[in-house]
């Protein structure tokens, strides 16, 4: 592969959720180009079974597209935290249940193209009730879902259908 030359990088917007930053790339042809992304915010989401297989799922209002959409408990990690406290911590906050079985399915980069953040998979079992404690701004409803009559089009997010198919792979289900 040929090299490509960082040339200049500034920030153009930053909040307590996004930064925005613009980057001046030389590609191999010499030619120099503008890249605009957003900065790394690594996130968690966590596929939670249930007994029977039921799993725990959120509903909650997206401004982004509009809508109440049917996910995973999932969010943003805090500072230096590590992605598998940060799981446990987003199940616990969303859904009012801790994991004591906790597994890594996976990490991956949300949108390379735009967005330098991780996101990180977690399927959860054996799962002790707790209380919920959603954030000042945070407004879902918990929902518990057959695994074995969930389709995959009730979810509108990619982490949502990777965690439900990996979940239903596992309990070998469809």
């Amino acid at each position: 592969m040929e090299k490509f030359k960082e040339l200049e990088e500034k920030e153009l917007f930053k909040n307590a959720h996004i930064t925005v930053y613009s980057k001046k790339l030389q590609l191999p042809n010499n030619k120099v180009v503008e890249w605009t992304f957003t900065g790394r915010q690594d996130a968690v989401g966590v596929i939670a079974v249930l007994e029977k297989d039921n799993v725990l799922l959120v509903k909650q209002y997206r401004p982004a597209v509009g809508k109440i959409t049917l996910e995973i408990p999932a969010g943003l990690l805090e500072k230096n935290e590590v992605p598998s406290e940060a799981a446990n911590r987003e199940l616990e906050e969303e859904t009012g249940y801790r994991a004591e079985n906790l597994e890594k399915i996976c990490e991956y980069y949300m949108s390379p193209g735009i967005n330098s953040g991780k996101f990180y998979l977690y399927y959860a079992d054996s799962l002790i009730k707790t209380h919920q404690n959603l954030d000042e701004d945070e407004f879902l409803e918990v929902e518990k879902v057959d695994l074995n009559k969930l389709e995959l089009s009730s979810l509108a997010d990619a982490k949502s259908i990777l965690a439900v198919e990996y979940a239903k792979k596992k309990r070998k289900i469809g």
